[in-house]
C-alpha cells in the first residue's frame, strides 16, 4: 500500500513541477499581449512577429524527442532542472534584446528550456502515483497550463502596462532561476530515492505490466516500437493540426484581432482572451476525471470535441466582426474547454499504448506535434495578413483575419479525419 508520506511528497513534487509548467505556458502565449510592443521596438511587420513568436515552438518541438529519451535514461529530475535553467537564460536574452534577431534567439532558448518540463513531469507522476490516477493528474497539469495562459492574458497585460515589457520579462527570468533551485532540492525521480517503497502497481489500469525494458533495448528499437503504432501516428496528426491552429490564434493573433476588428483596448482584449485558457483549465481536468471514473469511449469523445471545435470556428468566421464582440466569449470558452479536454485524452492514450519504460520517449515524440505546427502556422498566418495588407490606421481588416480562420477550419477538418481513423483496442477505448 502507498504510505501517506509517499502520497504527500508526491503532491509536493507535483506542485513544484506544476509551477514550472505554469511559467512555461505563460511564455507560450505571451507574444499576443506584447505584439504591438515588439513591432515598435524592432520595427517589425506581421511576418517578423510571427518568426519571433514561432521560434519558441521550433525549439520546444525540437527538444521533445531527446527530452523523452533523456527522461528515460538519465532521469527526469535532472532534465527538468537543466532545461529550466536554459529557459531562464533565454528569458534574460529576450528581455534585453536590442534587435529582432536577438529577441528571436532569446525566445527560442525559452522554448528549448521549457520544452524539458512536461514530458519528464509525466514520467515522474507515473512513478509517484497509481496508473488509475494518471488521466486526472495529466488533466490537472494541463489545467495549470490554462492558468498560465490566463496569467499571460489580463495579468501580464497590466504588468506590461505598469512596468514595461522588458522589466516584466526580466522578472519572469529571475523567477525561473528560483524555480531551478527549488526543483533540484525537492523533486525526486521515484519514491525509492527517498528510501520509500515504490507505489503499488494498479494492474487493472496498467496496459503493460513489465516495468523494465529488455537488456538489448537500444534507442532505435524503442523508436521502432513507437513508429510502428498506427494509433500513435493518428494521434500525432490530430494534435499537429488542432494544436497548431489553436495556439497560433491564442498565442499571437487573438488580441490583435479583437483590437483591429472590434476596436477594443489592449486591456479589454486581454480580458476577453482569458476565456480561452479558463476553458482549457476547466476542460483538461474535467475530461481526465470523466475518463478515469466512467467507461467513456475515448475515441468518440475526441471526435465529438473536434466536431464542436469545427462548428465554433465556422461561427467565428461567419459572424465574427459582424456582430457584438460579446460573441467571442462563448466561442473562446469552447476553444479552451474542448482543446484542454482533447489533449488530456491524447496524452492518456499515448501513455497507455506503450510500456512504462517507453512513456517518456512516446510522449516526447507525440507532444511536439502541436508546437511544431504552431511554429509553422504563426509566420504563415502573418503572411496571410500581410497579403491583404493593413488599413491606414495600421490595423488589419476583417477580411485578413477571415483568411486565417479558413486555414484553421481546414486544420480541424483534418483533425476530425485523423480521430475517425483511430482504431483503439478495447482496453484503450474506455
Amino acid at each position: 500500500m502507498d504510505t501517506d508520506a509517499t502520497k504527500r511528497y508526491g503532491w509536493l513534487i507535483f506542485g513544484v513541477l506544476a509551477t514550472i509548467y505554469f511559467l512555461a505556458c505563460l511564455h507560450r502565449v505571451a507574444p499576443t499581449v506584447i505584439a504591438r510592443d515588439l513591432a515598435q521596438a524592432f520595427n517589425a511587420d506581421a511576418v517578423v512577429l510571427g518568426v519571433i513568436a514561432s521560434s519558441y515552438f521550433y525549439l520546444y518541438s525540437a527538444v521533445q524527442p531527446p527530452v523523452g529519451i533523456l527522461a528515460d535514461t538519465i532521469g527526469p529530475r535532472m532534465v527538468v532542472t537543466i532545461f529550466t535553467f536554459i529557459a531562464a537564460i533565454g528569458g534574460f536574452i529576450f528581455a534585453t534584446a536590442g534587435s529582432a534577431t536577438m529577441s528571436t534567439i532569446g525566445r527560442a532558448l525559452v522554448g528549448a528550456g521549457v520544452g524539458g518540463v512536461f514530458v519528464p513531469a509525466l514520467k515522474i507522476f507515473s512513478r509517484w502515483f497509481r496508473a488509475s490516477e494518471f488521466a486526472s493528474l495529466t488533466g490537472i497539469l494541463l489545467a495549470v497550463s490554462g492558468l498560465g495562459g490566463l496569467a499571460a492574458a489580463l495579468p501580464l497585460t497590466y504588468m506590461v502596462l505598469f512596468l514595461g515589457w522588458r522589466i516584466s520579462f526580466v522578472i519572469l527570468a529571475v523567477f525561473s532561476l528560483f524555480l531551478v533551485v527549488i526543483c533540484w532540492v525537492v523533486v525526486r525521480d521515484r519514491p525509492e530515492d527517498k528510501g520509500w517503497p515504490p507505489v503499488e502497481i494498479d494492474v487493472a489500469h496498467s496496459a503493460h505490466i513489465a516495468s523494465e525494458p529488455q537488456e538489448d533495448m537500444g534507442t532505435f528499437k524503442r523508436l521502432g516500437i513507437i513508429f510502428r503504432s498506427f494509433n500513435f501516428w493518428m494521434i500525432t496528426t490530430a494534435l499537429f493540426f488542432s494544436g497548431g491552429a489553436a495556439l497560433a490564434f491564442q498565442g499571437l493573433w487573438a488580441v490583435p484581432y479583437l483590437i483591429d476588428v472590434y476596436g477594443l483596448s489592449r486591456a479589454k482584449a486581454g480580458g476577453l482572451l482569458m476565456f480561452i485558457p479558463f476553458g482549457f483549465a476547466v476542460g483538461a481536468p474535467l475530461f481526465g476525471l470523466l475518463i478515469d471514473r466512467f467507461a467513456l469511449n475515448r475515441k468518440m469523445v475526441i471526435v465529438g470535441s473536434t466536431i464542436l471545435s469545427l462548428l465554433s470556428w465556422i461561427i467565428l468566421l461567419i459572424f465574427g466582426g459582424r456582430s457584438s464582440y460579446l460573441i467571442v466569449i462563448p466561442l473562446f470558452l469552447c476553444f479552451g474547454l474542448l482543446g484542454g479536454g482533447s489533449l488530456t485524452i491524447f496524452m492518456t492514450i499515448t501513455k497507455e499504448l506503450f510500456p512504462p519504460w517507453l512513456t517518456g520517449t512516446a510522449v516526447g515524440l507525440m507532444n511536439p506535434a502541436g508546437f511544431l505546427a504552431t511554429a509553422f502556422y504563426q509566420p504563415l498566418t502573418g503572411l496571410l495578413l500581410d497579403r491583404v495588407g493593413q488599413l491606414d490606421s495600421g490595423a488589419y481588416p476583417l477580411e485578413a483575419y477571415q483568411h486565417v480562420f479558413i486555414v484553421f477550419l481546414i486544420s480541424f477538418a483534418i483533425t476530425l479525419l485523423a480521430t475517425l481513423m483511430l482504431s483503439l483496442p478495447k482496453k484503450d477505448a474506455y
